[in-house]
């Protein structure tokens, strides 16, 4: 799923987490930007843009949550392992702020 959202160029990278107790979790799509401040100001049109990538694969196109993350908590030795729970905890607190996406 990542690899679908991590092909849109203002994309940094991407991590599909779930929210709420197993298995009745909800996917939600959490993208951290290439440039946050710039995302902010286009917040919408990334959003739909990437929306439209999302409803372009069939490994996608059912989840109905994103989020954006200015910067994602990831293990310092790496920098590449990304910690999926922190960000489901974090989703679940922001799950309210989320833009849904709604097949067109």
């Amino acid at each position: 799923c990542e690899t679908i959202v991590n092909g849109h160029p203002d994309v940094y990278r991407s991590a599909l987490v779930g929210v709420g107790k197993s298995p009745h979790q909800t996917p939600v799509m959490i993208v951290e930007p290439e440039d946050p401040k710039a995302a902010a100001t286009r917040r919408q049109d990334l959003a739909e843009e990437i929306r439209q990538l999302m409803q372009s694969s069939p490994l996608t196109k059912q989840i109905r949550h994103l989020l954006f993350h200015p910067d994602f908590p990831v293990d310092i030795r790496h920098n590449a392992k990304i910690f999926r729970e922190q960000l489901a905890i974090w989703a679940a607190k922001n799950l309210k702020n989320a833009t849904s996406i709604d097949p067109k």
